[in-house]
């Protein structure tokens, strides 16, 4: 998602009114200019604005509960002299604490909220796209109000436009964004929220969550070591960096390119790799090319970043939802196999570029490599752009980022999963426990019928044996008093 551009409010009664300043260019993190004013997307939520205007994000988080239930339409008005977007949004009477919050207030304190410090923090999916509904006054001069558009960039460095080239694949098999300029940057990171929160499976979540559930077979990928020297290319490989690269005007770069950017894809489309090489344990299969596309929210979505703390959070939220192996350890791991290539292994970096764009190429996967993977190889390989210096620094944002980043922040709520399954693991052991114990109890009483049954039974084959001696004695007594009468 685009950085967040600043928005003045002031409430009036029950209405908000807004103030988009699009010439901001105070902290010079996105050359690019707005062009289309026309091109924007909106959305709105209890206390959240956000409209994406052709190139930038702004964002606003209100004081005041906005009226969502009561908008039919909304008229912005724009002064292309000031540069200015104006609109107004209707909010629900004020209850007692927001009466106290003055409009000084709510400037001092404008920053503090942009800044993602706010006390009811932004939840994507409960935002509601109001952009069908939101008519435009481009002059002052009243001009008929007319529809937004949507005509957004995308691909590497935003440098593409319009209908997606086509490959003879069906995009939807590959891909959660088929139509990619009808479909704002912001739409894309909300769809892609939306999807995740979706697909996400408690039970193959707590399978993996104690260790790893590894295939018969299959070596445990979280000891595997990923072997960094292996940077010798094959004669394909070599063909395909140079046919790349051979070019001087295929290294050039637009001036107005947004390198955060461009970073951000290129650690998105890394970290998938790594991934996948360790989970693989480094043997390529018929699957590969899906984990690096699916873990790549870049390419999966054809969505922008510009902070590498999303891009890490987005890869750990996917690696936990997707592919085989959902563990949470495991994910880490495959970070710190990204900051260690990035420290010192370009030329293994490339290596990987290069195998990840020939899997796509074999598949319906090619549109990746046309919209991404050229440029990046492109990228990685010109010193004067991105030199190895800018990789180790790109490690040592990461290695900081990670240090920061926790399983709360997932918005998955795994530390409530965990503490669930550890309960039930709980109570499986008492029970466990319970029923050895009765089974033991069981198992006592039992010997001790049978010992009482074995006395009885030795009582009464002596008793018989008594009985059996009496009865001979007698006989033979018998016997000899007859002998004697005779």
């Amino acid at each position: 998602m685009s950085n967040i551009r600043k928005i003045i409010c002031e409430y009036r009664g029950n209405l908000c009114e807004l103030q988009v300043p699009l010439s901001d260019l105070s902290d010079n993190s996105n050359k690019r200019e707005i062009i289309n004013v026309r091109n924007s997307d909106i959305w709105l939520g209890e206390y959240h604005f956000l409209i994406y205007v052709d190139v930038r994000l702004f964002k606003f988080r209100s004081y005041r509960l906005f009226d969502t239930k009561d908008i039919k339409n909304l008229m912005l008005f724009y002064n292309n002299k000031q540069h200015v977007l104006f609109l107004q949004l209707p909010c629900l009477p004020a209850n007692e604490e927001e009466e106290r919050r003055d409009n000084r207030k709510i400037r001092l304190n404008e920053k503090k909220s942009l800044n993602g410090l706010s006390e009811r923090p932004l939840d994507l999916s409960k935002l509601k796209r109001i952009t069908d509904i939101c008519r435009i006054q481009l002059n002052d001069d009243n001009q008929d109000f007319v529809k937004l558009e949507a005509k957004f960039d995308y691909g590497f460095s935003n440098k593409f436009h319009g209908k997606i080239r086509n490959f003879e694949c069906d995009l939807k098999n590959i891909s959660r964004i088929t139509e990619p300029s009808r479909s704002s940057p912001l739409q894309r990171s909300i769809d892609r929220n939306i999807h995740e929160m979706r697909d996400f499976s408690r039970d193959q979540y707590k399978l993996n969550f104690v260790e790893l559930q590894i295939p018969d077979g299959h070596d445990n990928p979280a000891l595997f070591n990923i072997n960094f020297k292996d940077t010798t290319l094959t004669r394909d490989e070599q063909s395909l960096l140079h046919n790349l690269t051979c070019k001087p005007e295929m290294m050039k770069m637009a001036k107005d390119f947004d390198q955060v950017e461009v970073d951000c894809g290129l650690i998105s489309i890394l970290l998938a790799i790594c991934y996948d090489i360790r989970s693989t344990t480094n043997e390529v299969n018929c699957e590969s090319a899906w984990t690096r596309s699916i873990l790549t929210p870049t390419l999966y979505y054809f969505e922008p970043f510009h902070r590498l703390r999303d891009v890490v959070i987005s890869f750990y939220r996917r690696s936990l939802i997707y592919p085989l192996y959902r563990n949470y350890e495991f994910s880490r791991h495959c970070v710190e196999d990204c900051i260690q290539a990035l420290q010192m292994h370009s030329d293994w970096l490339v290596k990987q570029l290069l195998i990840t764009h020939e899997l796509f190429n074999v598949g319906e996967r090619a549109v990746f490599n046309y919209y991404y993977l050229d440029d990046y190889i492109r990228y990685i390989t010109n010193p004067s752009i991105c030199p190895a210096a800018h990789l180790q620094m790109l490690a040592y944002n990461i290695k900081n980022i990670l240090l920061d980043i926790f399983k709360k922040h997932l918005g998955l709520g795994l530390t409530d999963l965990e503490s669930e399954l550890l309960k039930e693991l709980i109570t499986d052991i008492h029970i466990a426990a319970s029923t050895s114990g009765d089974e033991s109890e069981d198992q006592e009483e039992g010997e001790g019928e049978a010992d009482d049954a074995g006395t009885e039974s030795c009582e009464s084959e002596f008793c018989n044996s008594n009985e059996s001696s009496d009865t001979e004695e007698n006989s033979v007594i018998e016997k000899q008093m007859n002998e004697l009468k005779l």
